[in-house]
Formats: C-alpha cells, sequence, structure tokens
C-alpha cells in the first residue's frame, strides 16, 4: 500500500475546491472523512470535473487502465481518491517530486 504525499492530497483537496467554486459553492474545509457527495456535494459530474483537474496537476488518470482483473474502485470519500491517486502516482525522486 502507498502512503499519500503532501503533494497528492494537496492536489485533491484543491481539484476539489476549485469544482466547487467553478460552480458557484462554497468551498469549505475539506477532510479526509467527507463523504463526496452528501457532505461535499458533488455529483457525477463534479467528480468528473476533478478526475480531469486531478490528471492535468498529477499527470496519472488510475481510471484508465485499471490493472486486468480489478474491479473499479469504490470513490465514496475524499480519502477512497486519496488511496487511489497515493496507489497510481508516479514514482517520486529522491527530492520528492513526481
Amino acid at each position: 500500500m502507498s502512503i499519500p504525499t503532501d503533494a497528492t492530497v494537496a492536489a485533491i483537496v484543491a481539484a476539489i475546491r476549485q469544482v466547487l467554486h467553478d460552480t458557484g459553492r462554497t468551498a469549505v474545509t475539506v477532510e479526509p472523512q467527507m463523504l463526496l457527495s452528501t457532505e461535499l456535494g458533488l455529483d457525477s459530474l463534479d467528480l468528473a470535473q476533478t478526475i480531469v483537474l486531478l490528471e492535468r496537476s498529477l499527470g496519472v488518470d488510475p481510471f484508465r487502465s485499471p490493472p486486468p482483473g480489478s474491479a473499479r474502485p469504490s470513490i465514496r470519500t475524499v480519502a477512497d481518491l486519496v488511496g487511489i491517486y497515493s496507489q497510481n502516482a508516479p514514482i517520486s525522486s529522491s527530492t520528492g517530486q513526481p
């Protein structure tokens, strides 16, 4: 299991806050245990926009080519997103940058 980097967590929080802002909603404090739909108010389109922003900022789309035999991950919380991106993040160099 991968350990999430501060950069990964920050990118996910920033993407969620950007989508909230872009759709005219107040950007709230985003915590790992928060439910994306009920607590943050993200619908499926918002989640898709969040994933596009994350692909641009992190350079990876973990949903494009899942490993053979693996099921699509369930995404209910911010922590679920952190886990998915942490497992699929590019290998970091010794400087901590991807």
